[in-house]
């Protein structure tokens, strides 16, 4: 089995913040939801609106990975910018919510390569028939996991359901007492704000004269996010070299990715997440670093890396 260590110095020099960095990185996702936007304001045209929908796309990704890294406490040098800008910035837009997704994540790198991890559920089945993928994708392009996901989170903000993001329902208890004790819960866990942010958005395109356009941040999230994210978790964990191993060199993958998939699935540096896993206090613009390291030292296995996204989708599925 694979081991690396770390020295100290090296350990403290990856786990540098920033917040000039992170600010960047924010400014990366919210420099595409305004272009995603101003393309279908400034020509109004089908293929305007399926590029906006792609970038609309690529950024409520972005924010997933800033919402993970502020959960992580890594992308701000400042602690309370990493709550708040992980809260208000990356997760309510896209109906999330950042301290539920921490107490949840943080269960995950606890108990990866073990039975008990809560994500395993998303990739233990791999590797599946190639009828069975496509039966999975079409749930998420048809809009079927997308719409269950609003509902869902909208059932977690309220305190009816535990957080999850899995797929599993289970109600939480003690449930809140009553209309006005699920009232309070929603308000108590900022999903007031969440739909605020919807309104916001419609409202800022509506002053422009097309508020309709929210239609096609509503699309992007529906029917484009839920792929991007079924197609990155499997990347992240299916069909690793052992899965039930504690050593994140096993049940992790690095995967190289091109242009295109760096933008829609793997914003932020997301597709290290072997090294991810390996360091997970280390901000994700120091994990190529991390990976040169690793790789150099040979001690990454092959099962473990993958050239492309493609490529990982042809090992998930059985031939």
């Amino acid at each position: 089995m694979s081991t690396y260590s770390l020295s100290p110095a090296r350990r403290a020099e990856l786990n540098q913040k920033s917040n000039w960095r992170g600010t960047l990185e924010v400014a990366k996702d919210w420099t595409l939801v305004i272009a995603g936007f101003a393309i279908s304001l400034a020509w109004p045209h089908p293929l305007s609106y399926v590029l906006s929908v792609f970038l609309l796309a690529s950024a409520m990704a972005g924010f997933a990975i800033l919402q993970h890294e502020t959960a992580h406490r890594s992308l701000f040098a400042t602690p309370s910018l990493n709550e708040w800008i992980g809260e208000y910035l990356a997760a309510l837009p896209i109906l999330q919510s950042m301290p539920s997704y921490r107490a949840y994540h943080m269960t995950h790198h606890r108990l990866a390569g073990t039975p008990d991890d809560p994500d395993r559920i998303m990739t233990e089945s791999y590797p599946v028939s190639p009828g069975s993928l496509k039966r999975k994708i079409w749930r998420d392009i048809s809009g079927q996991t997308g719409i269950k996901s609003i509902i869902g989170l909208m059932g977690m903000y309220a305190g009816y359901w535990k957080y999850e993001l899995t797929g599993k329902v289970e109600r939480l208890m003690p449930a809140p007492q009553g209309v006005s004790g699920y009232a309070k819960k929603f308000i108590g866990n900022n999903g007031h704000i969440a739909i605020l942010w919807q309104f916001a958005i419609w409202g800022a395109l509506y002053a422009l004269g097309n508020g309709w356009l929210y239609g096609l941040w509503a699309i992007a999230f529906i029917f484009v996010l839920p792929t991007c994210m079924r197609i990155r978790q499997i990347a992240d964990h299916a069909v690793v070299a052992d899965p039930l191993s504690k050593n994140p060199l096993m049940h992790a993958r690095t995967t190289s990715a091109n242009w295109f998939e760096k933008l829609l699935f793997a914003p932020h540096y997301e597709h290290y997440h072997l090294e991810h896993h390996f360091m997970p206090t280390a901000p994700c613009w120091h994990l190529p670093k991390l990976h040169a390291e690793l790789k150099a030292a040979g001690v990454i296995p092959e099962q473990n890396q993958a050239s492309s996204l493609l490529s990982v989708l042809r090992r998930a599925t059985t031939h």
